[in-house]
């Protein structure tokens, strides 16, 4: 397991539930940007490089990837909650949260 810090597992909690906040479609055009930013930049300080968090990267990366490359398709994932998803499971693993199959 890779524990999370007070402080690492706050920002995580955090932009997850700001990422929770954002109303879909146009209405949240403008939170977009900046929360995925926002997003990426907690992830970078949060993933350490270990072997464990080596499929955590790999999706980070495809979706800055998809971000870049297709933003109509990066939004559907952004509304669809794959976001909260990578942030949710970067707590369970750190042992902060118990995963939905434990409760």
């Amino acid at each position: 397991m890779t524990t999370l810090s007070a402080v690492e597992t706050e920002q995580l909690r955090d932009i997850r539930s700001r990422l929770n906040r954002v109303p879909k479609g146009s209405l949240g055009d403008k939170s977009v940007g900046p929360l995925s930013k926002g997003f990426f930049d907690v992830c970078a300080r949060t993933i350490a490089d270990v072997p464990a968090l080596a499929d955590l990267r790999r999706e980070i990366a495809e979706l800055q990837a998809l971000k870049a490359a297709d933003p109509a398709a990066y939004r559907k994932a952004f509304d669809a909650g794959v976001l909260q998803a990578i942030a949710t499971r970067r707590l369970v693993i750190g042992g902060r949260e118990r995963s939905s199959e434990e409760a």
